[in-house]
């Protein structure tokens, strides 16, 4: 009972001390190239905490985790910071104009389909969305929001000229 006792304290130090490290650096090397005994490898998961005394039991302390949001939010691959910095706007625009030529493909009521239009036209403000976008507004069953489309389409055509 008493080694248990002793494999936990050494388990808890371990993680403990990867913890206060981040978890960046690899375990430290012994005099053969090996991990210390009191260090669990580092591609091995530890295993879930052994009951301490009087049933209770002793949880490991988490390892320090990034701020929650999106996954990779401003990061590229393999944690470099990706080209647009941290203007969201270019990468709104690089996506739109991605999205542009494979619209077709994008299945949605026809009201959104212009709605996706729309912001294309305001943010890449290119003569090229005005005709895909006049069709799907002119798909939309509601006269309201026909009409609301179309008149936007006139105002964008009638900025774009002058």
């Amino acid at each position: 009972m008493n080694q248990n006792r002793n494999k936990d304290n050494d388990l808890q130090r371990a993680i403990d001390e990867i913890a206060q490290k981040g978890g960046s650096n690899g375990p430290k090397s012994g005099p053969q190239g090996q991990a210390p005994a009191s260090q669990p490898p580092a591609n091995v998961m530890p295993p879930a905490a052994a009951p301490a005394s009087h049933g209770q039991m002793k949880m490991p302390s988490a390892p320090v985790m990034p701020p929650m949001g999106m996954p990779g939010a401003g990061m590229g691959g393999y944690g470099r910071a990706m080209g647009y910095g941290a203007d969201i706007s270019k990468v709104k625009e690089a996506a739109l104009k991605e999205l542009f030529p494979i619209m077709d493909r994008v299945e949605v009521e026809p009201e959104k389909r212009f709605l996706l239009f729309q912001e294309m036209l305001n943010t890449m403000r290119d003569k090229a969305v005005i005709a895909p976008a006049y069709e799907a507004a002119r798909q939309i069953r509601d006269d309201k929001v026909r009409a609301d489309s179309l008149l936007y389409l006139i105002n964008s055509i009638d900025e774009m000229s002058l």
